[in-house]
């Protein structure tokens, strides 16, 4: 048995059938459809102090339950609990698309549009996608893409850069040793000269691969 204030506390659904009660000291909660003592027990331990934890075991089970009974402190919990410990897979962004948990939805396909549409299409439930949300998948995953050849433009022209440095050093004074710098020109049959050209390449080539433009998605 439990207190119909708290009941009334969590669930507008439910608060609806008490006031209907009167007097009565017994609460129908089943809507037409058969629910077993065993869910109805989990659902009561959770709400009811000291408040049964969330885990992996329960939390899709009380998701339903609680959209069922529309026990939205519940739904947010459960659905934070999902957030912060499942990995979100295409599994779960149905999951989250079923029972509407925008926030979890928003992850899940985040984290699928990273993958080729060859391997989301590879998956038997890639066709339960609901439409709006494979056109977010598609557009998040076109975004990612153009960041990807923006940074990989950058990268390139970075790349460029520091070629024509490379090129450019070999006829600076840069380029020659302390003995043929007077003259502007070092001397392709001098060693002094050839290590010089060397470390100006070697300080180049560092500095292009210590400052490569942001790879993070």
């Amino acid at each position: 048995h439990v207190h119909k204030a708290v009941i009334s506390m969590w669930s507008s659904t439910l608060k609806c059938k008490i006031l209907d009660l009167d007097n009565s000291l017994e609460l129908e909660i089943e809507d037409g459809e058969s629910l077993p003592s065993d869910d109805v027990l989990q659902l009561l331990q959770t709400i009811y102090p000291p408040n049964k934890p969330i885990n992996e075991d329960n939390c899709e089970k009380l998701v339903k339950l609680a959209n069922r009974f529309s026990i939205f402190e519940l739904l947010r919990r459960c659905e934070d609990f999902l957030i912060k410990n499942k990995t979100p897979t295409l599994v779960l962004l149905l999951f989250a698309q079923d029972q509407n948990l925008t926030k979890l939805l928003s992850k899940c396909i985040d984290y699928c549009s990273k993958q080729s549409i060859d391997e989301l299409k590879k998956t038997m439930k890639f066709d339960k996608i609901a439409p709006q949300n494979l056109c977010n998948l598609l557009e998040f995953r076109c975004l990612k893409m153009e960041k990807k050849l923006k940074r990989s433009e950058m990268r390139s022209w970075e790349l460029t850069c520091t070629l024509r440095a490379i090129h450019e050093s070999w006829n600076k004074k840069e380029g020659a040793c302390i003995t043929h710098r007077k003259n502007g020109m070092h001397q392709e049959n001098c060693n002094e000269c050839l290590h010089a050209i060397r470390r100006q390449i070697e300080k180049l080539c560092d500095l292009a691969l210590d400052n490569p433009s942001d790879q993070s998605d």
